[in-house]
């Protein structure tokens, strides 16, 4: 439980209070609901790591500025007087202060505005809470893999122009280029983790709706597009249909959340309104 703190308010201020409701706007005051709680409910350390903590805190605080800036229109303010909230801004920075950057201190935070947005369905706040769960035990690699899974599955393109979506795909792996570290072991944690699941069925020879609908691919199995592909000069999509063989997709598929987080990391560079994917 959390501990009851008195604070004065002062102009232009809300009353916060850590052990009952919060009634908050600013990102200051919500930067001081965080502090608060953990200052509270982190474990006694020593000093040098309460330092570590702190500063990891505070790069938190900075990505949630960020966050909170992209999506001013969609946060609710009243959403911070529920205790799941306020449960989730704790538990979150706690994460943070244990494990750094390795907890994707970014996709946490926009998983918390996704959380916070006004029209934000009840089914997708219970995603994004376990999502929150899980994300801070994924390396960088585990996130990408994926956003891998989602490309190959889930993405659809406006063109069918060759050039275009080889450019496109290969600005695409190169935001999520550290899945090709991803091993046999880690797609067995990642299954633990409850991101993914094995299939019924393993499918062979996956390649994306999105390739199969260009023109030049039409009728084309995976192995005579990577010939095609290197045959002109098309290395992002040869890149993409050997990165499918050589990471089994195919043989796992994505969970809710497994799904949720892996559109998320790739909504950091492509616009994509999280509510679409569950409806």
């Amino acid at each position: 439980m959390f501990e009851k703190q008195k604070q004065d308010v002062g102009e232009n201020s809300t009353a916060i209070q850590a052990g009952g409701n919060v009634t908050i706007t600013p990102y200051q005051e919500l930067r001081a609901i965080f502090l608060d709680l953990f200052e509270l409910n982190f474990p006694r350390i020593q000093q040098v790591a309460k330092e570590t903590a702190d500063q990891r805190i505070d790069v938190m605080l900075d990505e949630l500025q960020k966050s909170f800036v992209k999506h001013k229109d969609q946060i609710d303010p009243k959403k911070f007087e529920e205790p799941a909230m306020q449960y989730e801004m704790q538990a979150m920075a706690i994460d943070v202060a244990r494990k750094g950057e390795k907890s994707n201190v970014d996709l946490l935070c926009e998983l918390f505005c996704t959380m916070m947005s006004k029209d934000c369905p009840e089914l997708i706040e219970l995603i994004a809470a376990e999502a929150r769960r899980i994300l801070p035990n994924l390396s960088s690699k585990h996130v990408s893999y994926l956003s891998l899974e989602v490309l190959v599955n889930e993405v659809s393109l406006t063109t069918s122009n060759l050039q275009v979506a080889n450019h496109t795909v290969g600005e695409t792996l190169s935001h999520i280029s550290k899945c090709t570290h991803v091993t046999h072991n880690d797609l067995q944690y990642i299954s633990v983790s409850g991101a993914i699941v094995a299939r019924g069925i393993t499918h062979v020879g996956v390649t994306p709706e999105f390739i199969k609908n260009i023109p030049e691919f039409k009728g084309k199995n995976a192995d005579q597009i990577i010939e095609f592909s290197n045959q002109n000069d098309l290395n992002n999509i040869s890149e993409l249909q050997n990165l499918i063989s050589k990471l089994h997709v195919g043989r796992f598929q994505l969970t809710a959340v497994g799904r949720l987080i892996g559109w998320l990391n790739l909504s950091k560079f492509s616009k994509i309104d999280i509510k679409d994917l569950f409806k």
